[in-house]
């Protein structure tokens, strides 16, 4: 089978980048022949925000160029992971032009807010969902803070919902978990053209039972990540426990000042996958602190991979996965104490053996590669079978 990727990359590498590259890398080694067209966000920079603001809605630049990758390559499935912002939906009309089925993954919110996450003034923000003018996002010009960036994203999805983009030119939505889905079809999507597959992080092999102490979050240190409340948390934690931090982004200074003030804070750069895979094999609890939706953070599922348990946030998309008592446990989004009372209450708990165990069972029975493998070729063989007819 031949796919061609499709995909706008984060200014700040996260999780939608990684995954794009998990999987093309896991469908080549099944034979499949897999090539990848990228915008960059940067470009922003280089072509200023009015030009970018045109792109939003439609890259005649992206059209064409996917349009030529689709003539030279000859995909049987073309697989949009993120066209936003500068790709812009036309790389959906471009392939379906061409004849060719059409499948997008939703690493995030951005078909229901301009932001991505769903959040608004450091709260969770429904206004927008649902709506075809998503008029609240210019109001509080919610993209970048600017109102000629808010109006060309919001001008983008109210455009191409209007003209049946996303309900005619995409013939799958990939959700990564059914509070994802639930959305897809609020803003429109037919329910049979959604389908849920988690995200897989890779096998490390048998856990290791070898915690050493320490508490850590891995991900980019920005505010919806939670990292401010991390910090907070390890103000007010009165105990020895170490957390390390690794990543990166634009809360870095934040985050260094903070190790600078407390030697239990240690932080990290962007790590390797299997420089990470150690850290978190070491850890005797992963943090997920999000304080937005997040599509699934890779966070938990590497987590369970190695068989550590995860601490996460009680927002309402992924936090479900996390089984109190048996995988980790849950602490109030955005509450410092909370979190603090959390660490500390997992930290008293003498034989954690069980946790680890239980971790890693979550891993092999939702988020493995070969499951994930298996149920995205199966939605490719469908999307396939059924073009000739669904067109």
């Amino acid at each position: 089978m031949k796919i061609l990727q499709l995909h706008n990359t984060q200014l700040s590498r996260g999780g939608a980048d990684i995954e794009l590259e998990r999987e093309a890398a896991g469908l080549r080694g099944r034979g499949h022949q897999v090539e990848t067209m990228l915008v960059d966000n940067r470009e922003i920079e280089q072509i200023g925000s009015a030009r970018a603001a045109i792109k939003a809605i439609w890259n005649q630049d992206a059209f064409a160029e996917a349009g030529r990758q689709i003539r030279d390559f000859g995909p049987d499935v073309v697989h949009v992971h993120t066209p936003f912002p500068l790709m812009s939906p036309s790389v959906f009309v471009a392939a379906s032009r061409r004849g060719v089925p059409v499948v997008a993954t939703g690493h995030s919110f951005r078909y229901s807010c301009v932001t991505a996450i769903l959040q608004r003034d450091g709260e969770l923000c429904h206004d927008c969902v649902g709506k075809v003018l998503k008029l609240p996002a210019i109001r509080h010009r919610c993209y970048k803070d600017s109102l000629p960036g808010s109006v060309a994203m919001v001008s983008s999805l109210a455009i191409h919902r209007s003209a049946g983009t996303f309900s005619h030119r995409v013939d799958r939505f990939i959700a990564l978990t059914p509070f994802m889905r639930d959305l897809f079809i609020a803003e429109g999507i037919p329910e049979e053209r959604v389908t849920v597959i988690f995200n897989a992080a890779p096998d490390p092999g048998p856990p290791r039972n070898e915690p050493r102490g320490y508490a850590v979050f891995t991900g980019r240190f920005v505010a919806e990540k939670g990292v401010r409340t991390i910090l907070r948390a390890w103000e007010l934690l009165d105990a020895e426990i170490p957390i390390i931090l690794a990543g990166d982004g634009p809360l870095r200074p934040e985050i260094e000042a903070a190790a600078a003030l407390d030697h239990r804070i240690t932080v990290l750069p962007w790590l390797s996958s299997t420089e990470v895979t150690e850290l978190l094999a070491h850890a005797d609890i992963s943090i997920v602190a999000s304080e937005w939706y997040e599509g699934l953070a890779l966070g938990l599922t590497e987590s369970f991979a190695v068989g550590t348990p995860v601490l996460a946030s009680d927002v309402g998309n992924f936090c479900d996965l996390v089984i109190p008592g048996y995988s980790g446990d849950h602490f109030r989004s955005g509450d410092a104490a909370d979190l603090a009372r959390a660490i500390g209450q997992f930290f008293a708990v003498t034989d954690r053996t069980s946790f680890r165990t239980n971790a890693r069972r979550e891993y092999d029975s939702m988020f493995s590669p070969e499951l994930q493998l298996d149920r995205l070729e199966a939605l490719y063989d469908t999307v396939i079978a059924e073009y000739p007819s669904g067109r």
